[in-house]
């Protein structure tokens, strides 16, 4: 409560302290001799030209800014059919009228030609930008195609994980707001988010202060396409797809901006079928016999996904904007399965198993927010924001097990049942407060609090005679209560024109309660950390700079990990939770060098109590193979990363990107220590090609050399991706097709081989198949709607903000 009342009296008492002088910046804007109704005026810092504030033209072509602080500026004028104007710098030190801009009209659009365009991958002082507006190949596509393709960046489908440079808890983010899907639902998620409605992702590594301590490999960050022109646009997408089953992905998004009212929304539909296969083969011994079980499991799904989510900002005045968002999706994924298995003792037969399969997992989410920001000035301001989150998993299984001697003779059959529903609720609050005390010092600080819950009830019946009884050893139900309260502070010092530091501190203090009906309480924790965090910039000249950053992170267990739940693969192979999970607390290490649009990267991390998803146990009484999370004592990891641009000529330019990653983990299993180690390499480039003014092609090629996850081992996977693109004129849209996965050869194979500890397993997991897929896309909408009076448009740093 002290803490409040203090960063409550820094917030109030700072607004005496730094008042400042404001002015106003007016002028015209001219079609040849003509006032030119409806311009976007943006006033801009000549330095990095950040936006300032935004304005419309009025109906005689004038516009005015109010509320300018002393500084130096300068004017963007830009107008659909219009050629943009910039003015040169100038300083406001009283009220200030510009000269006046002309546009020029540009020759008829019979096409559009793109003068420039981003990189596909551009490196910031904190994070990496992946451009994926610009990305051909990202076409018709998911956010999870995005991530997959993306240098340093492994993603796991069979057990829902998601690594970057090796380490695993990543965060999602959606246009800065943290999104607390569940791990469990992570990958389904993503795949049922669209690219087409992606402008561009960060990948932070080394988050601030300000940031959630949550996650060892960082956060990614969503940020979704927006529109800035006033009155209704929009842009919609359709895609069509085959594999060796079909696939479509529709997809549409507006926004309609008029005075002080901005309201946004999407809706994106996915369908997918494809097929899937996993094997995986184990031997122990026991009593000096070699024992070993295979299986194979021939899988089917359909997915289908709705995504949708609208939202309005209202500028309550020149200085304060208040929003609301809704957002929701239902993705229902359905599999028949077929999976076959055989037990052997010294390699001779003595068992067989057929299973058939039919699952649902339906996950269904809704989420609501709302938000206020106020600035007191450009470089002073406090927000507040409020979530409400609701998600729901359904996830019924039916098994029809035969069993057969080492004959192949049928012996019995029987038919078992299992599953699981998982309401989860969370709600978080946050206020957040940033100044910008002078030319060098910056202050933020904030609270946070969040709080969630959760019933999971899991269900394994056997059906005896017309009656199905509980399996008591299989079926449980678990309640958690969850609560973090946070609160940080932040300073930003600018040492010189080539020097800055950023320094921060976080408090989180998180109190989990885990209780099952048939254990009692099982996690019974309270604890509170601090989470520090230094950058350190420096420009040595304007092509040569060096960050150092050091922060400080926290993975906590996900839900899924601690609750009990069991998916089978055959009587004898199944997947469970493990109450029993520690937090993992990391220190991660950050150097890089940038030299023009190359980057080099160091990054060194030292996680202790890692959580390693899904490890294969082999329960040597029974014989099963169970994959459940499991803490190692440490995971260590040095990565080298070299980002490499390259622009052959006009119509070639190329991206590489190399990754070394150096990894080393102790823990225990089954009692005894155990230590790995291993090096991997990863490539990845991406060329691009000007064909013609209105045909390009990309294509992407990459390699990652075999890793280690926990304490199993994957060998090396390579892949292709390859894509054109057709601009037609502004009304016609754009035409684009891909082939994903040319060589049809994103497989995973590995496993743990492990003798001293008695167990030898071998995995693989084919969950991609080759896709070509045509996409088409389009504008709609009218851009230079008429407006009879000024029109603020401040709520641009609103849409741009993170929310910290």
């Amino acid at each position: 409560m002290q803490k409040l009342s203090f960063l409550i009296f820094v917030f109030l008492s700072s607004q005496g302290l730094f008042c400042q002088s404001y002015y106003a910046i007016e002028g015209l804007v001219l079609d040849k001799e003509k006032g030119l109704p409806s311009a976007n005026v943006l006033l801009l810092k000549p330095s990095d030209s950040t936006l300032v504030k935004g304005v419309m033209t009025d109906a005689n072509g004038s516009y005015k800014f109010t509320q300018i602080p002393k500084g130096n500026y300068l004017l963007m004028v830009s107008m659909v059919s219009f050629d943009s104007q910039y003015s040169q710098p100038f300083d406001v030190n009283n009220n200030y009228t510009a000269k006046t801009i002309t546009l020029s009209s540009e020759v008829e659009l019979k096409e559009v030609v793109v003068h420039t365009t981003k990189q596909l991958y551009t490196q910031k002082v904190d994070r990496m930008v992946i451009n994926v507006e610009n990305s051909i190949i990202s076409a018709g596509g998911s956010a999870l195609d995005i991530l997959e393709r993306s240098p340093g960046i492994t993603v796991n489908k069979q057990n829902n994980s998601i690594s970057v440079v090796g380490k695993n808890g990543v965060v999602i983010m959606i246009d800065g707001r943290k999104n607390y899907v569940p791990e469990s639902g992570l990958v389904q998620f993503l795949e049922g988010l669209s690219a087409d409605n992606i402008k561009s992702m960060e990948i932070i590594t080394t988050p601030p202060s300000d940031f959630d301590a949550e996650g060892n490999a960082g956060f990614i960050n969503i940020i979704l396409k927006k529109n800035t022109d006033a009155g209704l646009n929009g842009n919609y997408s359709i895609s069509a797809g085959y594999g060796k089953r079909p696939s479509s992905t529709d997809n549409i998004s507006f926004n309609f901006r008029k005075d002080k009212i901005n309201i946004f929304g999407s809706y994106s539909y996915i369908f997918d079928k494809h097929t899937e296969i996993f094997y995986n083969s184990r031997a122990y011994v026991k009593n000096n016999d070699t024992l070993g079980t295979t299986v194979t499991s021939n899988r089917f799904p359909t997915r289908n996904n709705h995504n949708a989510r609208i939202g309005l900002d209202y500028q309550l005045s020149e200085k304060t904007v208040t929003g609301i968002l809704f957002n929701g999706y239902n993705t229902k994924w359905t599999m028949d399965a077929n999976n076959d298995s055989f037990d052997t003792t010294n390699g001779l037969p003595t068992a067989f198993t057929e299973t058939l399969n039919e699952e649902l997992n339906q996950w269904k989410h809704f989420g609501a927010n709302y938000n206020l920001k106020h600035n007191f000035t450009d470089d002073n301001y406090f927000s507040f924001n409020m979530d409400y989150l609701s998600y729901k998993d359904n996830n019924p299984n039916t098994y029809d097990n035969s069993y057969f001697d080492e004959n192949k003779v049928l012996l019995y059959v029987e038919k078992v049942r299992s599953g699981k529903v998982t309401p989860i609720k969370t709600w978080v609050s946050s206020f957040d407060y940033s100044d910008k005390f002078n030319k060098k010092i910056k202050f933020d600080a904030g609270v946070k609090g969040s709080f969630s819950n959760f019933v999971n009830s899991v269900n394994v019946d056997n059906l005896q005679g017309e009656n199905w009884v509980p399996d008591p050893t299989l079926t449980d139900k678990s309640h958690l209560d969850e609560k973090i309260a946070a609160a940080y502070s932040a300073f930003e010092y600018t040492i010189n024109d080539k020097t800055s530091l950023k320094f921060g501190l976080r408090y989180e203090y998180t109190d989990s309660q885990l209780d099952t009906d048939t254990e009692g309480k099982v996690v019974d924790k309270q604890y509170g950390i601090f989470f520090p965090s230094i950058f350190l910039s420096r420009k040595l000249n304007d092509d040569f700079n060096m960050n150092l950053s050091y922060s400080k992170r926290i993975t906590r267990p996900t839900f899924n990990d601690l609750a009990p739940f069991v998916i089978f693969i055959n009587p004898t192979t199944f997947f469970s939770g493990n109450s029993a999970l520690q937090p993992a607390i990391s220190n991660a290490f950050k150097y890089d060098i940038n030299y023009k649009s190359t980057i080099l990267s160091f990054q060194y991390t030292d996680e202790q109590s890692s959580i390693a998803a899904f490890q294969e146990h082999i329960d040597e009484d029974t014989g099963r193979l169970i994959f459940t999370a499991t803490n190692l004592d440490y995971t260590k990891s040095l990565s080298i990363t070299l980002g490499l641009p390259i622009k052959v000529n006009e119509w070639w330019k190329m991206q590489n990107n190399l990754i070394y990653i150096n990894q080393k983990i102790k823990g225990l299993y089954n009692g005894d220590t155990v230590h790995l180690a291993l090096g991997n390499f990863q490539a990845n480039t991406t060329q691009s090609f000007k064909i013609t003014k209105t045909i390009s092609n990309e294509t992407t090629i990459y390699y990652y050399g075999p890793s280690l996850f926990g304490t199993a081992k994957f060998d090396a996977v390579a892949g292709a991706d390859i894509g054109f693109q057709k601009k037609f004129n502004e009304k016609w849209g754009t035409l684009k097709f891909s082939i994903n996965d040319l060589f049809d050869s994103n497989k995973f194979t590995g496993g743990t081989d492990l003798p001293d500890q008695n167990i030898k397993t071998h995995n693989k997991f084919d969950f991609s198949n080759r896709t070509y897929l045509l996409t088409y896309s389009n504008t709609f909408g009218n851009s230079k709607l008429k407006s009879s009076r000024e029109r603020q448009t401040g709520s641009e740093d609103e849409r741009n903000r993170v929310n910290k």
